[in-house]
């Protein structure tokens, strides 16, 4: 075409501001994929941290539970045990409750009673029975013995 200007094939020098620029861009773009990475891993962290301390809570929660129900499951045992070997439930508490109110039970009819554990040795001065007492806040083991004319009475645990 008559008149037009040729298309230049080398491009110019780019200037020194324009040098300087390009190399801040990318380290700029480094530092903010290092920031949004720090931030991505110390989410991780938090969620982490966070889903061990719920699921500690859990546990502790059900912990609870698991010993309740274990106690009475133990506690069932036990009185069927003791109903099993002839011995008489109603005798047995009624020694238990004795031996609170001579430990200082505040309230012997205000207790819970539970047969925990029933110990039959050959004859019968060896047997124990296990009561835990729970007295409002207080909490009391009671370890009874039967004597060579079959009384029951409070014995030391140890």
């Amino acid at each position: 075409m008559p008149g037009a200007m040729p298309l230049p094939t080398v491009l110019p020098a780019p200037s020194p501001a324009a040098a300087t620029l390009v190399p801040q861009v990318t380290a700029s773009a480094g530092t903010v994929i290092a920031v949004v990475l720090g931030v991505i891993v110390l989410l991780v962290l938090l969620l982490a941290v966070t889903g061990f301390v719920a699921g500690r809570r859990r546990a502790d929660a059900h912990r609870a539970e698991l010993e309740e129900r274990l106690r009475l499951a133990n506690s069932a045992l036990a009185d069927a045990h003791a109903a099993d070997e002839g011995w008489d439930l109603a005798l047995l508490e009624a020694a238990a409750r004795q031996a609170a109110i001579d430990r200082g039970v505040a309230s012997p009819q205000g207790i819970e009673l539970m047969l925990v554990s029933v110990d039959d040795q050959p004859g019968v001065s060896d047997d124990r029975a296990t009561f835990d007492v729970v007295d409002g806040d207080r909490h009391l083991t009671i370890v009874l013995g039967r004597g060579a004319d079959g009384a029951w009475s409070a014995v030391d645990a140890g």
